[in-house]
């Protein structure tokens, strides 16, 4: 299996997310956008989890946070490196704390194997 194969099965934003002794997955909060009352804004504390298949044996695994409008610019980025079954999906929990938005807008999570994007999870941030 190559990183052909890798593919973005499911992706979610919420406030907390965790997998207990028993592997089961608890996420808490789950949300499509992030809703402010003025900008600039900090979003004090953001996790996404994801679920990749088709991740070889060991893979480095990228989930970046970038502007739609700006997107070849990193908001905020979390790599490393995943040892997987290749026969098992991989899964991710990841959080983001403190990201700074500047303006309302349409935002991107770009996630990556071995720098070969698998998927996208976009989301907006709103004035209310």
């Amino acid at each position: 299996m190559n990183v052909l194969h890798a593919k973005l099965n499911f992706s979610f934003l919420c406030d907390y997310a965790m997998v207990s002794r028993e592997g089961k997955l608890s996420m808490n909060g789950i949300f499509e956008n992030i809703n402010v009352r003025k900008f600039p804004t900090h979003h004090p504390l953001m996790f996404v989890v994801a679920n990749v298949g088709g991740v070889n044996n060991k893979d480095k695994f990228t989930c970046e946070l970038v502007s739609e409008e700006n997107s070849q610019t990193k908001m905020a980025a979390i790599t490393s490196e995943v040892v997987v079954d290749p026969n098992r999906n991989f899964g991710f929990i990841g959080q983001f704390v403190n990201v700074r938005y500047e303006k309302p807008g349409k935002y991107e999570l770009k996630f990556y194997i071995d720098n070969k994007e698998i998927g996208v999870h976009k989301f907006q941030v709103k004035q209310v």
